[in-house]
């Protein structure tokens, strides 16, 4: 059984049955298939007229590093993956996405435990060093082995 989506309430409703079975309460969700299903929604007769449901960029490569491809969610869409009454698994697998994001409103909560597989990869950090208070005050208590150019004046400082 394929996915559903509800052109009025813009639930993505994923059955049980469409997930791929790891292990006893362990399914998969191939992010993959799933962004491609929903195009194929967006193409139908009932989709053409709503709203794209997510965005996707392909997998790319920088200096021989390949980078996944990332899958979100947009435009008030939410998933919620079928309620059996059981609590099962659902890890994420080819992409980075938003699907798991329960404080955005992008996953709808049942009695599914979302696992992610994202990787940070690079981040854009708007202002300071990127580090919490904390994690810069640690920082600038080392001792003092490197000048304010970033060279090391001596390595007896280390262990």
């Amino acid at each position: 059984m394929g996915i559903s989506v509800d052109s009025v309430t813009h639930i993505i409703l994923i059955p049980q049955s469409y997930l791929m079975l790891i292990t006893g309460v362990l399914y998969e969700l191939n992010t993959d298939q799933f962004r491609k299903d929903l195009r194929a929604w967006e193409a139908s007769e009932d989709g053409r007229t709503e709203p794209r449901t997510h965005d996707h960029n392909a997998e790319y490569t920088v200096v021989g590093v390949t980078y996944a491809r990332k899958v979100e969610i947009i435009n008030g869409y939410r998933v919620q993956f079928e309620d059996t009454g059981n609590l099962y698994a659902v890890r994420f697998s080819g992409s980075n996405n938003n699907i798991f994001d329960l404080q955005a409103g992008v996953l709808i909560a049942t009695n599914v435990m979302p696992i992610s597989g994202n990787s940070a990869g690079l981040q854009t950090v708007s202002s300071g060093s990127g580090l919490s208070q904390d994690e810069h005050d640690k920082l600038i208590g080392l001792p003092s082995a490197v000048d304010n150019k970033n060279t090391l004046l001596s390595t007896e400082s280390f262990p």
